[in-house]
């Protein structure tokens, strides 16, 4: 159903920012939906940070976002392929990420489906190319295939810092006017992203199309 390449493409994005938008509308029908606002913050801020971190690729962003849900075989390969050849997953959890969107369970089955090579030595048992952050609360359990990865806790902050985090998510702090606290993350987890490059490499996989993803976080789902 896919085939690995050998090589790196010097194209691939460093990262890809999953987030939950609604699905596009069945055959093509209205607008397309952008990004919100917030999203859109939360992408330009962590490209500045990878970018002052890894220095910047002439023409071009390090990360990729979806910025419009238009559909459409063109949308979904182009889609697939930065899932498939970037070298870390930033997903923003909320409860319409978990249960709103199929695009969100494919985004993750694929990248999910992708082996971490360590570049020199072996890998650490606790370093995952995969980086859920909280955008905002959650009070229900994770559903089984997110609950296997880590959830992203910044290290090296004030303990309020790290409770704020944990009880807003990154979406609270900017509604609730905690900027500090928010930049103060936004820079853990753009280090997170420099020290998983440099440290191993996630081999690319190229699927054909959306068809063999899984469209549920469930155990059992499609």
């Amino acid at each position: 159903m896919a085939e690995a390449a050998e090589r790196e493409d010097p194209a691939a994005p460093v990262f890809f920012l999953s987030y939950w938008r609604p699905d596009p509308p069945a055959f093509g029908a209205g607008p397309p939906r952008e990004a919100n606002r917030f999203v859109m913050r939360f992408f330009d801020d962590l490209t500045e940070d990878v970018n002052n971190l890894i220095g910047s690729v002439p023409g071009r962003d390090p990360g990729f976002l979806d910025v419009t849900r238009g559909g459409g075989e063109l949308w979904e390969r182009r889609l697939l392929h930065a899932a498939g050849t970037c070298q870390v997953f930033i997903c923003l959890l909320s409860s319409p990420y978990l249960s709103g969107s199929e695009w969100c369970a494919r985004e993750w089955d694929l990248f999910s489906r992708r082996q971490v090579v360590p570049r020199q030595g072996p890998a650490a048992h606790d370093e995952s190319a995969m980086v859920p952050v909280l955008w905002t609360p959650l009070t229900d359990p994770l559903p089984p295939a997110v609950a296997g990865v880590n959830l992203f806790m910044p290290t090296r902050l004030r303990d309020d810092f790290r409770a704020d985090y944990q009880a807003e998510g990154l979406l609270g702090l900017l509604r609730t006017g905690k900027e500090p606290i928010y930049q103060a993350i936004v820079w853990r987890i753009a280090q997170h992203v420099e020290r998983v490059r440099r440290h191993y490499r996630v081999e690319p996989l190229h699927v054909p199309g959306p068809g063999d993803l899984r469209t549920t976080f469930e155990r059992g789902g499609r």
